[in-house]
């Protein structure tokens, strides 16, 4: 970890380095045109390969390939990544908890003895209307200023991790007590 800069390292040293850093919990990215890079790659949690002057032995061990063969591409691509990420878990966040508050509401309606608190025509419209339209705003949201800031999320956990489960449910249980006082 001391060092920065390697030279004159043959595939089995990019191999060692990868799995040395790897070994301390880093995330490792690692670059690489040529035949001789094709086993860090595919060691590495992510291997980029160059598009134009890559080699195709390269291309086909790396996990994205930089047709620019630009670095900046990189950083760019990390970002949109990261939002892509944050969007789609901010979407199912919403449309999960908006669908159980639908769900409880119809549910302690039948428990009461209600008809049914909700028609399948505004079942619909809730869907389709006032579901769907924040959904894709959410899902369109541009990237947080601090993206860049954060250290790289844990690839062993999932979506629904950190509580998100709890929150939905409460969410929802909340939209549920909207619904209800509507009828």
């Amino acid at each position: 970890m001391k060092y920065s800069v390697f030279a004159r390292v043959t595939p089995e040293h990019k191999v060692r380095i990868v799995n040395s850093y790897r070994a301390t919990g880093a995330v490792v990215a690692m670059t690489g045109d040529g035949v001789n890079d094709a086993p860090a790659l595919k060691q590495a949690d992510i291997g980029i390969a160059m598009g134009q002057n890559g080699t195709d032995v390269a291309k086909n061990a790396a996990d994205m390939v930089l047709t620019d063969d630009n670095f900046v591409t990189i950083v760019e691509a990390v970002k949109q990544g990261r939002n892509i990420f944050d969007n789609i878990k901010k979407a199912v966040h919403f449309l999960i908890a908006t669908n159980i508050g639908e769900i409880v509401t119809i549910f302690l309606g039948l428990l009461l003895g209600l008809k049914s608190p909700l028609l399948a025509i505004q079942l619909l419209w809730v869907n389709l209307v006032t579901d769907s339209l924040p959904a894709i705003a959410l899902g369109l949201e541009k990237p947080d200023k601090d993206i860049m800031n954060r250290k790289p999320r844990d690839s062993k956990k999932g979506i629904f991790a950190d509580g998100l489960w709890g929150k939905i449910f409460a969410e929802g249980t909340m939209l549920r007590s909207t619904y209800f006082s509507c009828f």
